[in-house]
């Protein structure tokens, strides 16, 4: 391999990016120690710059102590499995005007023609505004230690996983969009956001926990798929916390699947409809409560239309407490831990139950 980036019409062996010069692989001993088939933007703490035209044929790590700023408008392409990690700082400033893009090198990539990602390293810091990442195998990776991570009003398309928070990582987001995710995106630190545009295709679930610390904190936000897909949306095999607020969730076999979490908040929730006001049935299930802790843990103000079962409480349970909630459509199975007295069973859908 002989080089790292490219620019048509440039020699493949190095290009001028600010002050700094991009060249062939290193082999172990460069900025930011990486490692044989990687290559690192220069060694200098001052700024360097990732241009429009930019062509990534190898790996690339943004060393600790030096800050890259991708401009507003700016097109980059990057080979199959080729990952940008952050150890350093990368800014992305296309907050208004043209969004900057990293694609792959195939506008609807098969997965072999994936590129690899963004992975925002220990240390790292993800300031991205106005960034849009298309057909990467996952899109955006946050690791446990990463100083900060914002992916801000930018598009995630034709990428399998949106996004994968391991454990000590946490994702901040608002006003993004995640475009046909074939895959689920995996949260084992915190997803915390406002106004996602979430879509999934398939059969596979949404966005999946999976260890006891997870925090999903989401509101105004709207979760969707095609008619007729399968597969849960938001599902706790084990989180500390999930909370959604403001939102909406249709068109999956089951809005919330919680097999473990300590605790849960539902509020101001649509499930099973477009709108409050839309038609119904769009899901199986609205709620599969099947493992909850000490709490709290409630459901208030929200809307379940779903076709089968709209709230579905099984095996152990804390306590549940349900307010101001309108069921339509589908049966409500309950057990002893749940409370949901007469006086708070809605008898006309919840009109604010939707992203503000």
């Amino acid at each position: 391999m002989d080089g790292s980036v490219r620019t048509k019409g440039l020699s493949r062996f190095g290009r001028v990016l600010g002050f700094a010069i991009v060249i062939a692989p290193t082999l172990g001993c460069g900025a930011g120690g990486s490692s044989m088939g990687s290559s690192s933007i220069g060694s200098s703490a001052s700024p360097a710059s990732l241009v429009d035209g930019a062509y990534l044929t190898a790996s690339l790590v943004i060393p600790t102590g030096m800050t890259v700023t991708i401009p507003a408008g700016a097109k980059i392409v990057a080979d199959p499995m080729v990952t940008i990690t952050v150890q350093g700082v990368l800014n992305v400033e296309s907050t208004a005007g043209a969004h900057a893009q990293i694609a792959a090198t195939t506008p609807t990539p098969a997965e072999a023609q994936t590129w690899g990602g963004l992975v925002v390293d220990t240390g790292g810091d993800l300031e991205a505004q106005g960034l849009d990442l298309v057909g990467a195998e996952l899109a955006l990776e946050v690791r446990g230690g990463a100083k900060a991570a914002h992916y801000d009003s930018g598009t995630i398309s034709a990428s399998p996983t949106p996004f994968q928070i391991d454990k000590g990582g946490r994702l901040d987001t608002t006003h993004a969009t995640v475009a046909g995710a074939t895959q689920p995106s995996g949260v084992s630190g915190e997803l915390n956001g406002s106004y996602l545009d979430y879509e999934k295709t398939g059969y596979a679930d949404g966005i999946v926990m999976d260890d006891s610390s997870p925090v999903f904190d989401m509101t105004d936000s709207t979760f969707h798929g095609p008619i007729g897909a399968s597969g849960d949306f938001i599902v706790t095999y084990a989180a500390a916390l999930v909370h959604v607020a403001y939102s909406t969730i249709n068109n999956a076999h089951c809005a919330f699947h919680f097999n473990s979490v300590t605790q849960f908040q539902v509020d101001h929730v649509t499930a099973g409809a477009a709108s409050p006001t839309g038609s119904g049935g769009l899901n199986v299930w609205g709620a599969m409560l099947y493992g909850s802790g000490a709490g709290p843990n409630t459901i208030s103000n929200s809307n379940f239309m779903d076709v089968y079962e709209n709230l579905d409480q099984q095996f152990d349970n804390g306590p549940i407490t349900i307010t101001n909630t309108y069921t339509s459509g589908g049966i409500n199975t309950a057990m002893p831990t749940w409370t949901w007295l007469p006086a708070d069973v809605a008898t006309a859908p919840i009109l604010d139950a939707k992203p503000r």
